[in-house]
């Protein structure tokens, strides 16, 4: 892969972060409950002076570390430049998360239908940044990443281990949300809509991005090249 190309994929990846982050924050500002990956988060902010988006920095940051727990020395040493790129998707990911959550304090949850819309756009919004972050193709968010070394580790299919993994952290928030709150917070209607909505909408919205195609591929810039290149030559060829 040319050197360009990898760099307007990683922008790409870079963008969909940030759109997932945004998804995200909608649906935990929707108060109908957040998405699974982020419930446990969501609890902890209620519990700590921390935020959500600092609990999603820390607990990734766990994750990247139970990650190495799972590789031998040497896949370790291999994919030494993917863990290591993970620390700072993790920031630009939480950071994030905090931004856009300060930008839709304006938001009006008063209403039960205003917070179901606004979960279902947050829904929209979280699958189409989720299906930018598979057409960059060159990384994977933290959660995805380490659901993947785990399916890995102990042999069983992605999509079975992913169900597994969001199940653990839901059921963890809830135990924890109960002890310390004495109620569950952040685990509602809108969590189980997320975890159903989330997946179709993203296969839904791929077809979407193949305008992208000619941009990543760089068959813009070789086209103007050769136009370039043709314009030259009929300029020397007037000349002559």
């Amino acid at each position: 892969m040319h050197i360009s190309e990898l760099l307007r994929r990683y922008f790409l990846f870079v963008i969909s972060v940030t759109i997932n982050s945004l998804g995200i924050a909608i649906i935990t500002t929707a108060l109908l409950g957040t998405s699974p990956i982020s419930s446990l988060p969501y609890v902890l902010s209620r519990i700590t002076p921390a935020t959500i988006g600092m609990w999603t920095i820390y607990t990734n940051l766990l994750f990247i570390l139970l990650e190495m727990t799972m590789m031998k020395r040497a896949e370790i040493k291999e994919k030494k430049f993917e863990l290591a790129l993970q620390v700072p998707i993790t920031l630009i990911f939480g950071l994030s998360i905090d931004l856009f959550m300060g930008m839709l304090t304006w938001i009006d949850t008063s209403n039960y239908f205003v917070q179901f819309l606004t979960l279902i756009i947050g829904c929209i919004v979280l699958g189409s940044g989720i299906s930018l972050e598979v057409k960059a193709n060159v990384a994977m968010v933290v959660g995805e990443y380490f659901v993947s070394v785990i399916s890995r580790f102990v042999g069983k299919q992605f999509a079975f281990v992913k169900v597994c993994f969001d199940c653990t952290l839901v059921v963890i928030a809830c135990i924890l949300s109960i002890v310390s709150m004495g109620s569950i917070e952040g685990v509602r209607e809108g969590t189980v809509v997320a975890a159903l909505a989330v997946g179709p909408i993203s296969k839904f919205v791929t077809p979407a991005w193949h305008f992208l195609d000619p941009w990543i591929n760089g068959v813009n810039a070789h086209l103007f090249r050769r136009l370039r290149l043709l314009y030259h030559y009929m300029t020397i060829h007037r000349r002559n």
